[in-house]
């Protein structure tokens, strides 16, 4: 395993053990009756030796390893407290800093400890301890400060709030641009623009963080789940250095948590039932991730028994959905319903699921970050929930477009060529890169007057449900007026009372103060692909 990318967290984490156990050894000597004192000591030296024997830093092991036992020597009261005790575990402190600094400049840990080891063995059984010459003091002895710093994320939080005021102030200064013939003004705001999205990019670099962050505690979770439930199953993971802001991948963990419970619980069978099938044991649930563009894709999935079709229109049914609706659903909309709130195909309530509470939560946990949800499984093969959303909050490049006299953004990340054409001789279909693509009305999608224009603008789009869950793309032609500025929103998620606006999947506000939806593409296209 690679435990490099592990080194700046192991290098902050030993520095505050270390001067932890410096200041305890400095109070345990002014004050050798303090058994708290020798408990902390204890518990850092511990730390230490754990983190170092993980990145296989040796010396610094065994030497944090020595200076434990010695101290549990002294807490079991075998050895006396004592000022010379003091001083060997000083002496190798210092040994240890000079060690932890080999490790920030990537050199070799070839200090000899030997000396210091024979010191603490010695101390250990009582003997004097001959500790090694000191090495000589600099004429200016220089106090390090750590080149890592603990800071509360809600200041990350706050910070990218404000960088999201100045992307409005920038739209503004952009719009005031189109109408100066000052070039120094039209220069500045360039330089403003640049700027601004540098220290954004810095922002959103701090406030990364791995998926194996969250991943860590899954196959605990699955453990134990698989022992209440007297089922096999073995968790593995694929893609989990992939990096995403903390708010999204906070965010995250109760969705997996759900899908998981509801994969051991519902989706894998007994151990009996898997032999009866062919089925090997362990059950497998395999978690992968994947970028595409600025977003990310993790799909969750199981080789369990797979949705029975069935049983879920026939639990949606007792849920109020009319059978004529269900009838007419695509298999996609069908495995959806899994989302209703309320509904659950098990047949009896346990303490790990059954209630209906878990799907729904996921559908509006990954919407809520802007994402998509799309369900696939085959019955006795198994299934797999795909969630696609943005690796980072907030800003996001977008492209401005015009319906009936309206302004919405489309999402980059989903547009693959905009072009103009004559609107007489746009139909229901367009011939693209050797394919027929369908092609949809924006103005007539959304319910709003279209305006009639000699000249329109096609926008060729990605409209599958979820970006790289299958190799092939699903191309749809979107119909609009005209097309403006590319911008880097700062869109806020849809809250009460329009989060539930159906083709909108966010909101902003453009510099001249109007405020904008960015569209989901998904959404728009398959509604009215299903209209027609």
């Amino acid at each position: 395993m690679d435990v490099s990318k592990y080194k700046s967290l192991y290098l902050q984490e030993t520095g505050e053990h270390i001067s932890g156990i410096e200041a305890g050894l400095l109070s345990l000597e002014k004050n050798s009756g303090d058994s708290s004192v020798l408990d902390n000591l204890f518990r850092h030296y511990h730390s230490i030796k754990g983190m170092s024997a993980s990145m296989g830093y040796d010396p610094l092991t065994r030497l944090a390893h020595a200076q434990e036992d010695l101290l549990d020597n002294v807490r079991s009261g075998k050895l006396p407290r004592s000022p010379e005790l003091t001083s060997v575990l000083l002496k190798c402190l210092d040994a240890m800093k000079s060690l932890a600094d080999l490790v920030r400049t990537d050199e070799p840990l070839d200090l000899d400890v030997s000396p210091l080891l024979d010191s603490l063995k010695a101390a250990a059984s009582g003997k004097a301890a001959q500790l090694p010459s000191p090495a000589p003091l600099e004429s200016e002895q220089a106090i390090k400060l750590s080149s890592t710093m603990k800071v509360e994320g809600r200041l990350f939080d706050e910070l990218l709030a404000t960088v999201g005021d100045l992307f409005m102030t920038l739209s503004s200064f952009k719009t005031l641009t189109h109408g100066s013939r000052s070039v120094e003004f039209k220069n500045g705001v360039h330089q403003l623009g640049k700027t601004v999205n540098s220290l954004h990019d810095t922002i959103i670099f701090a406030r990364m963080l791995p998926l194996e962050d969250i991943a860590a505690g899954l196959p605990r979770l699955v453990r134990d789940l698989s022992k209440d439930t007297g089922k096999e199953v073995a968790l593995t993971t694929e893609g989990m250095d992939i990096s995403l802001d903390r708010t999204i991948l906070e965010g995250l963990g109760s969705p997996l948590v759900h899908i998981i419970r509801n994969a051991v619980d519902h989706g894998i069978e007994s151990p009996v039932e898997r032999k009866a099938a062919g089925k090997a044991l362990p059950a497998a649930i395999h978690i992968s991730a994947v970028t595409r563009k600025d977003r990310v894709v993790i799909e969750v999935s199981d080789d369990g028994r797979g949705i029975d079709r069935a049983k879920l229109k026939a639990k949606a049914a007792s849920r109020g959905v009319p059978s004529s609706k269900m009838e007419a659903m695509t298999d996609q909309e069908v495995l959806k319903l899994i989302c209703l709130p309320g509904l659950s195909t098990s047949e009896s309530v346990t303490s790990i699921s059954g209630r209906g509470v878990g799907m729904d939560v996921v559908k509006e946990a990954v919407e809520g970050f802007g994402g998509s949800l799309e369900i696939r499984s085959k019955e006795r093969l198994g299934t797999s929930i795909i969630m696609e959303m943005p690796r980072t909050s907030s800003i996001t490049k977008a492209l401005a477009v015009e319906a009936g006299g309206e302004q919405f953004l489309l999402p980059i990340s989903r547009i693959e060529k905009v072009i103009e054409l004559d609107s007489s001789g746009l139909g229901g279909a367009y011939e693209f890169a050797g394919i027929n693509i369908p092609v949809v009305s924006l103005a007539a999608a959304l319910g709003i007057k279209d305006e009639p224009r000699g000249k329109k603008t096609l926008i060729v789009l990605d409209a599958r449900s979820t970006l790289g869950a299958s190799p092939e793309k699903s191309l749809a032609g979107l119909v609009v007026d005209d097309f403006s500025d590319e911008m880097d929103a700062y869109v806020k998620p849809l809250l009460p009372p329009i989060s539930k606006l159906r083709g909108a999947s966010g909101i902003t506000v453009l510099g001249d103060g109007r405020p904008v939806f960015l569209l989901d593409v998904p959404q728009i296209i398959s509604k009215a692909t299903a209209r027609s």
